[in-house]
């Protein structure tokens, strides 16, 4: 904390972090050591006083952060830890909030009364982390399907995103595992983190700005034969918009490489429904609905 900070305990107060999960936890042990129970946690990008609130603001310590994080591990364990982890990189507001109170809840128990505890949806206090968790792994699945790597002249391989959570720290793992004798970065556009692998270990980096080389020179016929391939593999009798919607998320549409094309200038069939559109002239059935000649007659 800053050392003009007023130490005296709160009724009314928000504690805002600079929305790390490290910020996060330095909050809560902050919110210990001043015997005050703060009705939020937010950022300071989210801050949104209440009538009357007030707000301090706490600095992010490594040191203090691990203590909470082994207190929480000692109290309930390795899955209560990864969830609370989980859920600090939500971008609901109320997720600091939830895992304030589900951390005083365990530490005021005994480790047996917290066993298992985090799986209990319908808890009051651990249901709510166990939500933003499951949220939050959810769209760590979406990422890790949709991702789409480019190659540039430099060697890097680079993928941009759109998450609705901060999960960035949870991909690199993953794609370095797999990933490892390339160098990547991947960016997150909502919240301004890029992950790079320089080919030893992964570190993060916050930045509004990507400044990236040209394409390297195969990149454009790769994304074409990739192009191809999603086309190729369309059946048309089985064409169902709604349930691409469902299965892939138009809000990631842009950063996907096989249907970015679709949003400009509206809609568009893939290729081979067009193509086929066109033999037809008119919608006679084979196509339902046929996007390319705006008919839905089956």
């Amino acid at each position: 904390m800053s050392a003009d900070a007023i130490l005296e305990p709160l009724g009314n107060v928000a504690y805002v972090h600079d929305g790390t999960t490290e910020g996060l936890l330095s909050a809560i042990f902050q919110a210990y050591a001043l015997h005050e129970q703060p009705e939020d946690f937010t950022s300071e990008a989210g801050l949104q006083p209440r009538l009357g609130q007030s707000v301090r603001y706490i600095e992010t310590d490594v040191a203090l952060a691990a203590r909470v994080k082994a207190g929480i591990m000692r109290k309930a364990g390795r899955d209560a830890w990864d969830a609370v982890l989980h859920a600090s990189l939500s971008d609901d507001p109320s997720a600091g909030a939830a895992v304030y109170r589900f951390v005083r809840h365990i530490m005021a128990q005994p480790a047996v009364a917290n066993s298992g505890l985090i799986r209990n949806l319908a808890h009051p206090i651990a249901g709510p982390v166990a939500r933003l968790d499951r949220s939050v792994m959810n769209e760590r699945h979406l990422m890790m399907q949709f991702l789409r790597f480019e190659h540039f002249e430099n060697g890097i391989w680079f993928a941009k995103c759109n998450p609705k959570a901060n999960v960035v720290p949870l991909l690199m793992d993953w794609f370095a595992g797999r990933f490892n004798t390339e160098r990547f970065v991947i960016y997150d556009e909502v919240h301004q983190v890029a992950g790079i692998f320089d080919g030893a270990g992964w570190y993060l980096a916050q930045t509004d700005e990507v400044h990236l080389p040209e394409h390297a020179s195969d990149e454009a016929a790769m994304q074409a034969a990739w192009k191809g391939f999603y086309d190729a593999m369309s059946i048309s009798a089985r064409y169902h918009p709604e349930l691409r919607r469902q299965f892939m998320p138009k809000r990631l549409w842009r950063n996907i490489v096989e249907v970015r094309d679709e949003l400009k200038g509206g809609m568009a069939l893939p290729t081979a429904y067009a193509l086929r559109c066109r033999d037809r002239l008119t919608c006679s059935g084979s196509v339902a609905p046929c996007i390319g000649c705006r008919s839905g007659r089956r």
